[in-house]
């Protein structure tokens, strides 16, 4: 009776801590409406050409996957996803900013230097999945 208790512990266990495991949340990068003075890294994509509609701003960490943020400001593209849906960006980071097409930093992009924008994105306009700090790539146009 003891083995038949045990071996039903030991396969419960590690079922609970898959489960357990599966649902745990995902870290998220801190999104908001503009930079701080004494962000490390921050980065603002707009949904307009020009610094124009609503916009989000990225502080402190890359993000590979910029999937399920949305635009906060009020303004045109309010509520839209940032993903595939930026037109421009400022780079309000003393380390250049690279935007890449596709998730995980892959891809076409554009760097962006320290303190400078992109009035316009080239490579990644509506088409940008990830946001690497300190990053570069292969195939950037250079801001």
């Amino acid at each position: 009776m003891k083995l038949h208790k045990s071996l039903s512990l030991a396969v419960s266990l590690p079922a609970a801590a898959v489960v357990v495991l599966g649902v745990a949340p995902q870290a998220q990068a801190d999104a908001g409406t503009g930079c701080s003075n004494y962000s490390t890294n921050c980065g603002i994509f707009y949904y307009n050409t020009g610094f124009q509609g609503s916009r989000t701003a990225f502080r402190w960490d890359s993000v590979p996957d910029l999937a399920g943020y949305k635009f906060l400001t009020s303004g045109a593209g309010q509520g839209l996803y940032v993903k595939n849906n930026a037109a421009s960006f400022y780079n309000s980071s003393d380390k250049l900013a690279t935007i890449f097409y596709n998730s995980n930093y892959g891809g076409a992009c554009d760097t962006v230097a320290a303190w400078a924008d992109a009035y316009q994105l080239r490579n990644t306009y509506n088409e940008n999945a990830s946001l690497g700090f300190g990053k570069s790539g292969y195939n950037c146009y250079k801001f």
